[in-house]
């Protein structure tokens, strides 16, 4: 299937996925949890309240992407084809999700749940975590430089397993770096 510029919702019929190209389109309410989106090519595309939960992503392109409010549980985005990955984040559920290894300096978090969600060898320089919940979520071998914190909850990072060069953090919430060390912070 291939589509430029269509609208589709919670009505629109879908067949097979796999491999299709989607231009310039939104969608809204669409349901495609654990559906096989291999190979398939998103390009400057809006999702509204979707839930893509569990789909297959090898291959699966995102280029200038946008979710909102949109359920991505389960999802393995490092399976995605890399060449110019981005999308933006706003309002989403990510648990459990992995970014293993990928280059998310062209992705914007903002307002989401990432819960136990793998960030393990990612190159996220100066990506913002903006109002996002880092409960439980993987940060081993992970690129943080200049990354923003401020804003992000739950996180634990170990600064020697981590690059965190003029990350940013709140003063208050620095028990998530500290507590690696097994301090006694009163």
């Amino acid at each position: 299937m291939d589509a430029y510029a269509l609208e589709f919702d919670a009505n629109s019929e879908w067949l097979d996925l796999k491999g299709s190209r989607f231009e310039s389109c939104t969608f809204r309410n669409v349901t495609w949890t654990a559906r096989d989106l291999r190979g398939a090519r998103f390009e400057d595309c809006d999702f509204h309240d979707c839930d893509l939960s569990n789909v297959k992503t090898t291959g699966l392109g995102f280029q200038e992407v946008r979710f909102e409010g949109c359920k991505l549980l389960g999802v393995k985005f490092e399976l995605c084809n890399p060449l110019g990955l981005s999308f933006q984040l706003s309002g989403c559920n990510l648990t459990a999700s992995s970014f293993h290894a990928l280059d998310l300096r062209r992705v914007k978090f903002e307002k989401c749940n990432a819960q136990d969600v793998d960030f393990t060898k990612v190159r996220a320089e100066r990506v913002c975590f903006n109002e996002v919940d880092l409960k439980g979520a993987l940060f081993e071998q992970t690129n943080l430089k200049g990354a923003d914190f401020t804003s992000a909850e739950h996180w634990r990072i170990d600064p020697n397993e981590n690059a965190l060069q003029n990350a940013k953090f709140r003063k208050k919430e620095l028990s998530g770096l500290l507590e690696f060390w097994r301090l006694d912070i009163i």
